[in-house]
This record gives structure tokens, sequence and C-alpha cells, in this order.
């Protein structure tokens, strides 16, 4: 890829992030990586960003996206475990485009659908360097969202520097209580036994 591809630097922060490359093309890049989690309940997560320059953006074509994302998704990056077995997806969408028109910046700043084990989320650059994306935890998946807006705002805002992914807080603790709890619960059965 040149210099003078328009999601060049997209391209190069994907690497930073560890992501492969699947495919490139005049106006997108899509990309993946599988990442285990041991702050987010020992879990695997298999995100595949799609990254697409366009023109104008608008909510008819978010949602025509969606549908398609979706299934190449599934298609592209493939899990050895069953999603929901400790393995989910997260497909992130990232648009760069000249103008976003109001629904659009709505549809990303807003909740998405919720579905077992997979998320989908997409965000938004204008060429005002505007950024659109999710702000609220939604109380599904709230120990993942930390990973998703800091990899979504690495792709808004190519910084190329090396990952410095956070850990998700609320996952850490929740994954400390159920750690804690079956200590205890071993224990107990233990004692009982004896």
């Amino acid at each position: 890829m040149t210099a003078e591809h328009p999601l060049s630097a997209q391209q190069q922060e994907l690497a930073c992030l560890n992501f492969r490359i699947l495919e490139v093309t005049p106006d997108s890049v899509i990309a993946a990586r599988r990442t285990f989690n041991w702050d987010c309940l020992f879990t695997w997560v298999n995100y595949t960003v799609f990254i697409r320059r366009v023109s104008c953006l608008t909510a008819q074509v978010m949602e025509a996206d969606q549908v398609t994302l979706m299934q190449k998704a599934q298609q592209s990056n493939q899990s050895p475990l069953p999603r929901g077995f400790q393995s989910g997806n997260a497909v992130l969408v990232v648009y760069v485009a000249d103008q976003v028109d109001l629904e659009a910046q709505q549809l990303c700043q807003r909740r998405t659908k919720i579905r077992f084990a997979q998320f989908y989320l997409p965000a938004a650059l204008d060429q005002d360097q505007q950024t659109y994306l999710i702000r609220k935890t939604p109380l599904w998946g709230f120990i993942y969202y930390t990973k998703f807006r800091y990899i979504l705002n690495r792709l808004l805002k190519p910084q190329g520097t090396p990952n410095q992914e956070p850990r998700s807080t609320a996952g850490i603790v929740l994954t400390g209580v159920i750690v804690l709890y079956m200590v205890l619960l071993v224990v107990v059965l233990f004692s009982l036994s004896s």
C-alpha cells in the first residue's frame, strides 16, 4: 500500500494493535485478531474490523452495511470455540467520511441491538475530525466496552504508537468475585466431605 492510500494511517494503526490484515481495497481495509482476555471472565474475543472510506455517510448506508458486514465477519474470522462458550465476536466498523449526516451520527452514538456473545459497533470520523461513537456503556457486555472504545478511538484518530490496550476494571472485579466464589465453594465442599 502506498502512502497516498486514503486509509494508510488506519492500516498502520491496525498493525500497532496486533491485527492481521485480511483485505485491502482502494476504499476499505478488513482486519482480524483473536484475543484472550483474562480480565473479562477469561474469554476469547474474535475482533473483525472494517474500515471504509465514504464521501457521505448516511443511516441507510450503515444499515445496509450491517447485515453484509456481520455475515462477512462470521465467514472471515471464525473461532475454534463456539460463540458463547467463553468466546464472542466483536465487529467494529470505522467510517472515514467527508460528511456524516445527523441520523448516521446518532446511529454511531446509540446502543446497538443485543445479541448473544456478539457485538456490532459502528463509529465515524468526518472531514472536520469530529468523531462519533458509542459513549454510554450498555449493561449487556459492559466488561468489553473499555476495549471496544479504545480500539475505535485509535482507528478514528491513529496515534502510531505501540498497543497499550486498557484492562477492563469492571471485568477484573467481576472475574475476581467469581474466582473467589469458586475458591470458597471448593473450601466449603472439601470441609463438608471431611
